[in-house]
């Protein structure tokens, strides 16, 4: 069994759907999708339609997102919100379009993907990993909304009497999941560098660095999890992407940029 495992990486996902569009049109076809935020978008994607053309389609798209598509406002309208106590800094209903907009056609709930996609979330009441499309019928909108809520950006997700945020505070990389399912032969997508903050201080940059710091200490249980997998002959293609760019979370202008990137970084590994 092939697995595609697809950590977060907020506006650097673009690279993910470069480096995917290169395993597709190179004829590796995934029969499990594991994924958590950013990349959950990208694998739920890219399960609805794994063709050549789905491939191109979902890079196409991310070149051209632009940053009201998910983030909404400005400076002036985040203020506003934590003053007047809203909870997150953004919105989620242009988020929300998008990701419909995003859907390959006829695909809204688990059972319509064509590859069998895990989808991570972590629940607030426990601070454990939920996983959704454990139920076919579940709606693709309400797990990327669920595994994309990362604090003080969006707000927690409300889903059948449980707020979930970002899938990735607990496994930004849930490469034990598609061990677990069987996998024998996996490919990693992590997006490698840190979320950056720009060159603005204050309170966003000290969220970035939290966050990845966070992310920095669960990347060395990440190689654990690698080397165990190797001593049971489970072969791991571990593609590492990088920006190389200093990008503000809401900085979508370079999308164009880092899917030519990552589609190049995945070819250079194959």
């Amino acid at each position: 069994m092939i697995a595609f495992v697809l950590s977060g990486g907020g506006n650097r996902g673009a690279l993910q759907a470069g480096a995917l569009q290169a395993l597709i049109e190179r004829g590796i076809v995934p029969d499990l999708i594991v994924a958590t935020s950013v990349g959950a978008l990208n694998g739920v994607v890219l399960a609805g339609d794994p063709s050549v053309e789905g491939a191109r389609r979902q890079a196409a798209g991310w070149a051209n997102i632009r940053r009201n598509d998910i983030f909404p406002g400005n400076s002036f309208t985040v203020a506003w919100r934590i003053l007047v106590g809203r909870g997150s800094f953004h919105g989620r209903d242009n988020f929300a379009r998008f990701v419909l907009a995003t859907l390959p056609p006829n695909v809204r709930r688990f059972k319509d993907l064509k590859i069998p996609c895990v989808v991570t979330a972590t629940a607030l009441s426990s601070g454990r990993l939920h996983l959704f499309g454990e139920e076919p019928s579940e709606r693709l909108l309400d797990a990327l909304l669920a595994s994309t809520a990362i604090p003080p950006f969006f707000a927690p997700y409300a889903y059948q009497n449980e707020q979930f945020v970002d899938g990735a505070l607990v496994a930004n990389l849930p490469l034990s999941l598609a061990i677990l399912r069987g996998a024998r032969t996996i490919y990693t997508l992590e997006i490698a560098d840190d979320m950056a903050s720009g060159s603005r201080q204050g309170l966003i940059s000290t969220l970035t660095s939290s966050l990845n710091a966070m992310l920095n200490r669960q990347h060395e249980q990440e190689r654990r999890t690698v080397a165990l997998a190797h001593a049971r002959g489970i072969t791991i293609h571990d593609i590492q992407l990088t920006s190389g760019q200093n990008l503000p979370y809401n900085d979508f202008s370079h999308s164009a940029e880092l899917v030519q990137a990552g589609h190049r970084t995945a070819l250079e590994y194959l």
